[in-house]
């Protein structure tokens, strides 16, 4: 027997055979939601061929015997094996889809230990024809003749082969019907090899997982009969509610049409809402029935990287009193290194229900490596709301576009972008596919002026206000009002105004004092809802303030009397809006717009950007208001402000890369690699031959959804500082996994730079041999969340 796996603790054994055929079961119900069984299963059975000899054996007996002895890791190569067999017997041939079939599976099995590889790299070179040819030791014979007399024969091999050919020109057909281009049918192309890695990266992690932890397969769950059950309760939780103001009645009018909605065929769909409207149970109302009516397996929320997840989540938990079904992902706690057995920990998206972030979603699409990919294969036959679409990042709009048109297409998953101020995503270059009908709510215009709550008031001055001078602003806006809340652009600016008020309270009298609240992503998602849950006790019956930076934004469901909003990109002035007079409590209330004097946003490109087309629209707006139905935030007005901002920044949508290489786009890297293509014929004297010419590695090296990379760390607050011991001391997989899951209420992602200014103050721990990273106590407060200024915990005087 050709051994695979050795489990440590029962010293059991599983072969290679069983961990093929097992794998090969998972790749073939993976690839079959996207009709690609059969070219799933190819790869799951081929995978680990290279396991298949003598020197294998023999190097996994001895890891297993020597723990701690690192040295011989990755000295066997085993991952090309499978590939090359595939290339030799198939790749060489006049056969269009028979070349293409037999790249994409030897590209997903030749991938799966370091991440999809380039086909040809920015210089040219051809690294996927070296890599099938190499002259390196594999032993590749023995390895073989192995696989033939213990797995699989040929006759077998060649059947699954043509399957899978047919299954790839089936789905080229219907990519070649969304987009005929050649630009997009080879990144769809791209999309079409990641969704296939996926499928093996997570079939293979999980079955080493249950083996290493001696666990069964996870039962699935019948989900025809969970939408159902989740349904009822919503609709009966639904027919709670008070239904007495024009607001609630209106609400109800939104919800009910999203619940009839569901009934209409799976594509790409538009949730316009005013912000206060409701959306986010109107949305779950729409994917539950949609999901029951279209048998859908996962629903996914996916909110902006700003904004608080936990707030959608636990309204929705609270509603469906199902916990254990629903995933929190908000950082990758787990640093993709060499360690194979942290390795299986990565978040895999297997719940039923999701909320993650932008940052993550666009990382399982396009980011390196092994640890985000494989997660895609489950986006497949879902529902995707994006909450706040209008915050995606504006480099990455056509890759956006052009995967959620594959995804839409075919992989059958359902898009819904809700926003109160829907970006204009199918006007660009590389368009976003939309639906006919596309409108879930169809009087969309008479709905926004139904909704009016509040007006919108520009009161920016020439240098702007100091901390100083905004703290004067709020305490005059507290004369009139109970509460009010600031949101600035930067962490700095708002640490600094509210240190300001904080101070300015204490000399208050005492009928005049607040209670100053501060909010900001240097803190975990538990910290921010014991703070948001304190303030909604405090709002209506004590004085409030609250400062933040836009987290607040969009998915928080909480009201003031006043809102002040530092100038920025006018759909993140409206859904500060939505924090204002939310439920239409008293008459219109103002929300005003103020320049402030030293935040430096020169680095935050979007909301830069947004200033500028703003200040335009609003000078437009003091000439001719009724041009903008004499409302600033009326979607006349909103649609002349993403105009101008699409247009200014039209040449930014393919991701052009830093230097050296600002000559490139990661459009063209994962598609028609145009660049290296004429490299390679500059070389060679002759055109590549190569089907998929992608430089795959390149592109998801250099890939960063926001300019700075984030590095997710448990933080000592709460229960996290229980977390942090119980992962740094003996604990198997098993637990391990659940410590993470719980953690992630605990942590906080740090930029690299904020990253290494803590190492340099030691203000880090290594857990688990530097695979999770934890913040030490003292670098972590009450009223500010992680500080950089070494201090004990103090408890802000609310």
């Amino acid at each position: 027997m050709f051994c695979a796996h050795i489990n440590q603790t029962t010293l059991k054994e599983q072969s290679v055979k069983e961990h093929l055929y097992n794998v090969s079961i998972m790749c073939m119900e993976y690839g079959a939601k996207v009709s690609l069984s059969a070219i799933g299963e190819l790869i799951g059975i081929l995978h680990d061929m290279g396991k298949q000899t003598n020197k294998f054996n023999k190097y996994i007996r001895y890891s297993s015997m020597n723990p701690d002895d690192k040295s011989l890791r990755g000295s066997v190569n085993h991952s090309t094996a499978g590939a090359k067999f595939i290339y030799d017997n198939f790749y060489n041939t006049t056969d269009l889809y028979q070349k293409l079939t037999a790249q994409l599976i030897s590209l997903a099995i030749c991938s799966h230990h370091g991440g999809l590889i380039d086909c040809l790299d920015l210089k040219g070179i051809d690294i996927f024809t070296d890599k099938m040819e190499t002259d390196k030791e594999i032993f590749y014979e023995e390895a073989l003749l192995n696989f033939k007399a213990e797995c699989l024969e040929m006759e077998h091999i060649n059947e699954l082969f043509n399957k899978s050919k047919k299954e790839i020109r089936n789905i080229l057909i219907e990519i070649n019907k969304v987009d005929g281009s050649a630009k997009f049918g080879q990144f769809a192309a791209g999309m079409l090899l990641k969704y296939l890695f996926s499928c093996v990266i997570d079939a293979d992690r999980y079955d080493t997982y249950i083996f290493m932890e001696d666990k069964e397969p996870q039962q699935n769950i019948s989900k025809s009969t969970l939408w159902n059950e989740l349904a009822e309760v919503l609709e009966t939780k639904l027919k709670s509610y008070p239904k007495l103001s024009k607001i609630d009645l209106l609400r109800e009018e939104i919800s009910l049409a999203c619940k009839n909605f569901g009934k209409n065929s799976p594509g790409i769909y538009q949730l316009a809402v005013p912000t206060g409207g409701g959306k986010t149970l109107s949305s779950l109302r729409y994917a539950l029935e949609h999901a029951k009516e279209f048998n859908k397996d996962r629903v996914f929320y996916i909110i902006p990287f700003t904004t608080i997840i936990d707030q959608n989540a636990k309204e929705i938990k609270d509603i469906l009193d199902h916990n254990d079904i629903i995933l929190e992902h908000h950082s990758n706690l787990v640093v993709d290194n060499e360690r194979e057995d942290y390795k299986l920990l990565t978040e895999r998206w297997d719940s039923p229900m999701i909320f993650t972030t932008m940052v993550q979603f666009l990382d399982t699409l396009f980011s390196g490596g092994t640890q985000n990919v494989r997660r895609m294969h489950n986006l497949a036959n879902s529902i995707i709301i994006f909450d706040e679409i209008q915050a995606i990042p504006i480099k990455c709009i056509n890759m956006f576009n052009s995967a959620i048109n594959f995804l839409a297409n075919v992989c059958n998953t359902t898009i819904i972008l809700c926003t109160a101020t829907q970006p204009l995503l199918s006007t660009t270059k590389m368009p976003l596919k939309i639906s006919e009908n596309t409108n879930i709510i169809s009087d969309m215009h008479e709905k926004f002026k139904q909704f009016k709550r509040v007006n919108l008031v520009d009161k920016r001055r020439i240098g702007g206000y100091s901390a100083s001078a905004l703290k004067d602003f709020v305490l005059d806006k507290m004369d009139q009002v109970k509460s009010v809340l600031v949101i600035l652009n930067t962490k700095s600016a708002a640490k600094e105004v509210f240190y300001e008020l904080n101070k300015a309270n204490g000399d208050l009298p005492e009928e005049k004092q607040y209670s100053v609240f501060h909010l900001s992503t240097n803190m975990c998602p538990s910290h921010r809802v014991s703070i948001l849950q304190d303030m909604r006790e405090k709002l209506g019956y004590h004085r409030v303030v609250c400062i933040s930076t836009q987290l607040i934004e969009a998915g928080v469901n909480i009201s003031f009397g006043c809102v002040v909003r530092s100038l920025a990109g006018l759909d993140s002035i409206a859904q500060a809006a939505g924090r204002c007079n939310r439920h239409g409590e008293g008459p219109c209330s103002d929300v005003y717009v103020v320049n402030v004097e030293g935040e430096n946003v020169s680095k935050l490109v979007d909301i830069r950007e947004g200033q500028e087309c703003t200040e335009r629209v609003f000078d437009e707006f003091e000439e001719n208001p009724k041009i903008f139905d004499n409302d600033l935030l009326s979607p006349k007005t909103m649609e002349k402000y993403y105009q101008y901002y699409f247009h200014n920044r039209s040449k930014e949508m393919n991701y052009t890369l830093s230097k050296p290489n600002n000559d490139k786009t990661m459009y063209d890297l994962l598609s028609e690699n145009m660049e290296a293509s004429n490299a390679y014929e500059g070389r060679n004297g002759h055109k590549s031959k190569l089907l998929l010419k992608q430089a795959f590695k390149t592109a998801g090296d250099k890939f960063q959804v926001i300019d700075q990379n984030t590095t997710g760390v448990i933080v000592p607050y709460g229960e996290g500082k229980t977390l942090i011991t119980l992962i740094n001391g003996a604990c198997n997989l098993r637990e391990l996994k659940q410590y993470l899951k719980r953690a992630q209420q605990f942590s906080v992602n740090l930029f690299e730079l904020d990253k290494r200014r803590l190492e340099e103050m030691e203000g880090l721990i290594k857990l688990k041999a530097g695979a999770i990273l934890a913040l030490r106590d003292g670098f972590y407060r009450e009223d500010v969340g992680v500080t950089f200024e070494e201090a004990p915990m103090e408890f802000c005087n609310y």
